[in-house]
């Protein structure tokens, strides 16, 4: 009977899919290319008025080389020019470091390690948009000396565009002793791409004690880092109380100030954090809290931080609620949670990254969640002949996505979570999370799911999409309102798309437009989303 009832809601799904797509948005898709299973996706970099910009890798097995490459499609998402990236300093192979498009020119940054001189370089260079070569404008505009550390450690470098774009910014974490003050050299460039000026400043903790988790500029030029800062030893934990307090260090006035603001709530256990600069330059710090441990939420917080006096402008929190806490989940579970509670036990969310923190035009904030694990497990099994074989699986969680919204007062208003299981095995989760698009005051995600879930409702158990291509793959669109409210829809199938959606490469081009990537063996396709 049970098997009866579970094929009529699937032939009941999939016939409502087949007559109700989302009529929200356009979708235009591309021609399906029949592509090298080597040649993956790694990133759309932009777009310009005519065309939009992506960035592959070829990958070149056990006795080839990989290499980059740049490609241009147009505006009905089929390719225009694919050109090989060629990285050469003085007839010397260059690493690829990042591609970004900045002022409406795409920069290309790679590095070079100079073994004899014991310096690693970081080059730029533009990018001609018509034949996607690189321009003959090569510069140095950083290098790192590690000629008095580990010779295996030449340092490594990151960036960052203000929200403005008037300022870009590169960071070099250069490689140092187990005795010496950690160092990390900064150069702020202006929407020309000229340097407004650079410094290497020593972080202020000593014995690692301080790990940054996070770099920004701001629309003025200076740079603020984010890190957490261990009281004795690096561990989050010692004898059950928190071993660690977060820590933001503002470096302005072109790098000749130098601020650290510690940031500590009374009896909040501060599991994750964001950070950004508003409108005004206060600090805006965001994020979980946990009453149990690092691996659980409890609630949500909102701090808005005065630059100049180090004093809290507004704080906000929000306890995860019971209803929150069990939505999407089975109605075992859900007793079973609310059975821990009612005996006075803490019952809280596990395994939630924080994703992002979105400044609002209004000044108020929204923050982005999903909920990630992995689960390892092996089994060792022997054959009649005596002979031991040991394999490891590696499952992949992506569940749930949880969105908090703050008002412009810093007050936080409603959390919402939206239904979602992904399970896959050994693919790092290469067709899991999500991708979202912001759209006037609504948030739109995009995600791939069982069809069986189209009319989910928030309770009861969540099928879950398991990585595989036709009926069983579904993309769906999911809305959520100014005011949490959300409706699911869906936008395609795998069968009839020939390609699963990958999630993680999908990018917001335009104010009401998504881009969408998928593939699936040897087909790749490009798909445009037009919200009405």
């Amino acid at each position: 009977m049970k098997k009866v009832l579970l094929f009529a809601l699937i032939i009941a799904a999939l016939g409502a899919f087949s007559q109700v797509k989302s009529k929200k948005v356009d979708i235009k898709m591309g021609e399906d290319q029949k592509v090298s299973r080597k040649l993956m996706m790694d990133d759309i970099i932009g777009k310009d008025g005519k065309s939009i910009y992506a960035l592959k890798i070829k990958y070149g097995g056990v006795f080839g080389s990989s290499y980059f490459l740049l490609e241009k499609y147009n505006n009905s998402m089929n390719l225009e020019k694919s050109a090989k990236m060629e990285l050469v300093f003085e007839k010397n192979k260059m690493s690829f470091e990042y591609i970004v498009q900045f002022h409406d020119e795409f920069y290309v940054f790679s590095s070079y390690k100079n073994q004899k001189a014991e310096k690693n370089y970081l080059f730029v260079q533009s990018v001609n948009k018509s034949n996607l070569t690189l321009n003959n404008d090569l510069v140095k505009i950083a290098e790192i000396d590690y000629s008095s550390g580990s010779k295996r450690n030449s340092g490594s470098f990151g960036f960052d565009i203000s929200p403005d774009s008037s300022h870009f910014m590169v960071f070099c974490n250069m490689p140092y002793e187990k005795t010496e003050d950690e160092k990390v050299g900064y150069f702020v460039f202006d929407g020309d791409m000229k340097k407004v000026w650079d410094k290497t400043i020593k972080i202020p903790h000593r014995d690692k004690l301080f790990s940054v988790h996070e770099y920004t500029v701001d629309n003025l030029g200076n740079v603020y880092l984010l890190g957490v800062l261990y009281k004795d030893i690096v561990k989050e934990k010692r004898h059950g109380e928190p071993n660690y307090t977060y820590q933001i260090v503002s470096i302005t006035d072109k790098g000749s100030n130098i601020t650290e603001y510690p940031v500590q709530l009374p009896d909040k256990f501060l599991t994750d954090m964001k950070f950004a600069i508003n409108h005004d330059n206060d600090i805006i710090c965001a994020g979980f809290y946990s009453q149990t441990g690092t691996f659980s939420i409890a609630g949500s917080y909102f701090l808005k931080i005065d630059p100049i006096t180090k004093n809290i402008k507004s704080k906000s929190f929000k306890e995860f609620g019971i209803d929150f806490i069990t939505q999407n989940l089975t109605e075992r579970a859900e007793k079973k949670v609310k059975k821990k509670a009612a005996k006075g036990k803490n019952v809280e969310l596990y395994e939630y990254d924080l994703d992002d923190l979105i400044i609002k035009p209004d000044g108020g904030a929204m923050l982005i969640g999903e909920q990630y694990y992995v689960r390892v497990v092996t089994t060792t099994s022997t054959d009649s002949r005596g002979n031991t074989t040991t394999r490891t699986t590696y499952y992949y969680y992506y569940n749930d996505i949880i969105v908090i919204n703050i008002n412009s007062n810093g007050e936080i208003v409603w959390t919402e979570k939206i239904a979602k299981r992904q399970v896959t095995t050994n693919d790092g989760g290469f067709f899991s999370s999500y991708t979202k698009a912001i759209v006037g005051d609504k948030v739109y995600f995009v995600f791939n799911d069982n069809p069986l879930n189209l009319n989910y409702s928030g309770t009861g158990k969540v099928m879950p999409f398991t990585g595989g291509g036709g009926k069983k793959s579904l993309a769906v669109l999911v809305e959520l309102s100014s005011d949490g409210k959300q409706k699911r829809e869906a936008l395609f199938n795998a069968k009839e798309a020939k390609i699963i959606t990958r999630a993680k490469v999908c990018e917001q081009t335009g104010p009401k437009e998504l881009i969408l990537f998928g593939q699936y063996g040897k087909k790749q396709r490009f798909m445009k989303v037009t919200f009405k």
